[in-house]
């Protein structure tokens, strides 16, 4: 019997944290009320998405224009994006998320948070190409004509 992968255990974790959340929401507010504030969220979903779409024009029309675009704004209205999505879809957990992700104090610190992590990441490539060893070959300085051979076959 194989073992289950990370995803299905989280997939797994989700949907018991989902349940836990409806569960909560009717204990406190009723089934009509838990499909109210359901078909709330899923409209402010659909409000925000369209008010994301519409930044991202604007801001495309920007940098087409030749203004400056302000650095993290690509992953900001990714982040927005993503939470109006997890607004529509069904579930309070993922109201929840997309809620925290529709604040925009929240997006800009997860936008700092990222930005760090990116840049370590390129400090500490420091320009060097990793290359299998199949992937090149060495071409002596003296002999010329294997550069031109070489130049040729390409």
């Amino acid at each position: 019997m194989r073992k289950p992968s990370w995803f299905m255990i989280a997939i797994a974790i989700w949907l018991l944290g989902e349940t836990a959340a409806l569960a909560f929401i009717v204990h406190f507010f009723g089934w009509s009320g838990a499909i109210l504030i359901g078909a709330l969220t899923s409209l402010a979903g659909v409000v925000l998405m369209r008010q994301t779409g519409i930044g991202a024009a604007r801001g495309l029309r920007r940098a087409f224009n030749g203004d400056d675009v302000a650095e993290g704004a690509m992953l900001d209205g990714t982040l927005a994006a993503l939470g109006s999505v997890l607004l529509i879809l069904p579930g309070f957990l993922s109201d929840l998320i997309g809620l925290a992700l529709a604040a925009p104090s929240i997006r800009q610190l997860l936008t700092r948070r990222f930005s760090k992590t990116v840049d370590k990441m390129r400090s500490q490539r420091d320009g060097v190409i990793e290359l299998a060893p199949q992937d090149w070959r060495r071409i002596d300085q003296d002999t010329p004509s294997d550069a031109g051979s070489l130049a040729r076959r390409n």
